[in-house]
């Protein structure tokens, strides 16, 4: 019934996603090309304007995000081209991403298909029963200085240069989209050589930095249900698998509303400029997981589900 109800908000408005992405691409551009120009008289507005570049690097890749999901502008041709050209910005090849992510709008919630989930996660049990070394590589994995200090700059600046899937989905997309990205690179090391490059590489780690926080947070709060096969339903698991982001407008026009997370799994088809207005309308029909920036922290201490209890803990002592 509830996805039935988002299906009013489902129209594309052309114009609106124009403005949108012409307005997220001037940003983004005005704050890279911004800090390189202003290095020299100005380190320290630099690095500020680098850093602000890095969120609108994350809003563009949420418009890429929409196009995976044939979201954002009514004509599939036009999503599919500006997915591909928004690449070399997101770090993010647009065809191995597309299959990937909506493996991963397939089965979330679905504990027998982790392999779609973005962040590894182990239950309790086979935590107990791991061989001492696998405990020991999922205590490292899990830890918080790789999934907030290096994991999402390796994720994004290293492997998605050669992305699961890469290979079902065609070479020739990854070797094109690399291309770009090294075209793009070596434009800004004409512009402003090294000092460009490190102010470049502060844009990417902030934005590759958000852009793990925000689906780790959402996918790993206390209350996340994980189900098995013979339970599990895509409405469930939409709706009980994921959560709200409760950060404040700022934060959803600056990330185009991906926060309002549940409603997105449950239907992709809801443009992102229409996804707040979709949960406004619709958010006493069923009881959202709110989660404030003030439990951010928290989440991350969190590594574990367990099965018995439907919740996700800490490591045991």
């Amino acid at each position: 019934m509830l996805k039935l109800k988002t299906r009013a908000f489902e129209a594309k408005d052309n114009t609106r996603a124009t403005i949108e992405l012409i307005g997220t691409v001037i940003a983004y551009f005005a704050l890279v090309f911004g800090a390189i120009a202003i290095v020299d008289t100005s380190v320290l507005g630099a690095i500020a304007l680098a850093m602000i570049g890095g969120v609108a690097g994350v809003r563009l890749y949420m418009l890429q995000h929409d196009c995976m999901h044939n979201a954002f502008f009514s004509s599939r041709v036009w999503n599919d081209r500006i997915g591909v050209a928004l690449s070399p910005f997101t770090l993010t090849p647009y065809k191995a991403t597309r299959l990937s992510h909506n493996l991963h709008h397939k089965f979330v919630g679905n504990i027998d298909e982790r392999e779609a989930f973005e962040i590894n996660i182990m239950t309790v049990d086979e935590f107990r029963n791991a061989h001492w070394l696998r405990r020991l590589w999922y205590r490292i994995y899990r830890s918080k200085f790789v999934l907030l200090i290096v994991g999402p700059f390796v994720f994004y600046m290293i492997l998605r240069r050669f992305p699961k899937y890469g290979i079902k989905t065609g070479v020739s997309d990854i070797i094109a989209h690399n291309v770009m990205l090294a075209a793009f690179v070596g434009l800004l090391f004409c512009l402003g050589g090294w000092p460009a490059l490190g102010l470049y590489l502060l844009t990417n780690y902030v934005g590759s930095t958000l852009g793990a926080v925000i689906p780790y947070v959402v996918h790993n709060f206390e209350d996340v249900a994980w189900m098995r096969r013979d339970e599990w339903t895509h409405t469930r698991g939409s709706l009980e698998g994921t959560a709200v982001l409760d950060f404040g407008n700022v934060f959803h026009f600056l990330t185009a509303n991906i926060a309002f997370h549940d409603l997105h799994h449950l239907n992709a088809n809801v443009p992102c400029y229409r996804l707040k207005a979709c949960f406004d309308a619709l958010r006493h029909d069923w009881n959202p997981t709110m989660i404030p920036p003030s439990q951010i922290l928290a989440c991350f201490a969190l590594k574990l589900y367990d099965e018995d209890n439907k919740r996700m803990v800490p490591f045991p002592a």
